[in-house]
């Protein structure tokens, strides 16, 4: 079975959350696909509601009508287990990164299908989850219909799915589907404050203006060290008179091949100080969330290049980031190119 990512931190609507746990508890559909954008919470939600009714049925007392409370998930054989990805009646169905799988093997979603019908082991209830439904090709698709109109009696199955408009309509019809908005600004800035409490103002200001209200992205972010790799990447470019005066270390991480989920976020981040310079060259003044190094080297840019000058590159390299994406070119190259043409080299 596949590593679980089983992290208790994560900020879903109230109201969105009640209305799933009544789903469970009333029996409506013993199915449920949770849609929204990458890194709005939906695996952690739904892994803990899946820990938490694996260990509320562990014994025979507890009744299905009894309140259901993630806060209160019992201690029990079955909390430990889960937490160490050995628990008999859950079951996980996710690719395999590790071999780069692009789809989920289709002996994956047989074991899957088979996992019902095996006799319960510990909790009176089996749940799998299904980490994405993008993920599945068309016959596994069909095998995981299957499984849901036969599913037997007190199992579920909840499916993490990024946009509804990949579920098929047939898959759709066997479920309960709830979806997940990015949060608002306001809430979002809430919970960094809560969760990230020792980052400085100006990293806090990153995350906020790069995660795009997912809570998700966000801790990525901060994991990866994005903002530091920036900040020093901004230094460098500062610095940069003639030449491109960019650190080996900085150099190495861009061109290793290993770094496709950095690169992404590069790509995200440069095209954000391109459009802050353009702003400040068009207002005269800074959009919000511009740091205080991306103030520094706007003032530099604007030395050297014109709108015109910066429209096209902001275009060239939106334009190259596409192509790159489409047929799998190197995008550290794009980077480095454009690094260079801010420095006016």
């Amino acid at each position: 079975m596949n590593k679980l990512i089983n992290n208790n931190s994560f900020y879903i609507d109230e109201g969105l959350q009640e209305d799933i746990l009544l789903n469970v508890k009333s029996k409506a559909a013993n199915s449920i696909i949770l849609a929204g954008p990458k890194g709005s919470g939906k695996l952690p939600f739904l892994l803990k509601l899946s820990k938490y009714l694996l260990c509320k049925f562990e014994n025979n007392e507890e009744k299905s009508d009894d309140p259901i409370s993630l806060n209160n998930i019992k201690k029990n054989k079955s909390y430990y287990l889960f937490d160490n990805n050995t628990h008999p009646d859950f079951f996980y169905l996710t690719k395999n990164i590790e071999k780069d799988n692009k789809n989920i093997p289709i002996d994956k979603v047989r074991e899957f299908k088979t996992f019902f019908y095996k006799t319960f082991s510990i909790s009176k209830v089996k749940i799998a989850l299904i980490n994405s439904i993008e993920d599945l090709s068309i016959n596994s698709s069909n095998l995981i219909l299957k499984t849901l109109e036969e599913l037997p009696e007190n199992s579920y199955v909840f499916i993490v799915c990024n946009d509804p408009i990949n579920i098929s309509e047939t898959i759709k019809s066997r479920c309960a589907l709830f979806y997940v908005n990015r949060m608002i600004q306001e809430s979002f800035i809430e919970v960094i404050n809560k969760l990230y409490p020792q980052i400085s103002e100006q990293e806090k200001f990153f995350i906020i203006n790069n995660s795009m209200g997912l809570q998700g992205l966000a801790s990525e972010l901060i994991n990866e060290n994005v903002y530091q790799l920036y900040e020093l990447i901004l230094n460098d470019l500062i610095t940069s008179n003639g030449f491109l005066n960019l650190n080996e270390d900085i150099l190495q991480v861009i061109n290793s091949k290993d770094q496709e989920n950095l690169l992404n976020f590069l790509n995200i981040i440069i095209n954000d100080l391109l459009k802050k310079s353009l702003f400040f060259l068009n207002e005269k003044k800074y959009l919000e969330f511009t740091l205080e190094k991306e103030k520094e080297l706007i003032q530099v840019i604007i030395q050297k290049k014109n709108y015109a000058e910066l429209l096209n590159l902001y275009s060239e390299f939106n334009k190259n980031m596409s192509i790159a994406n489409s047929i799998n070119l190197n995008k550290s190259d794009i980077l480095i190119d454009c690094f260079k043409d801010l420095c006016g080299i």
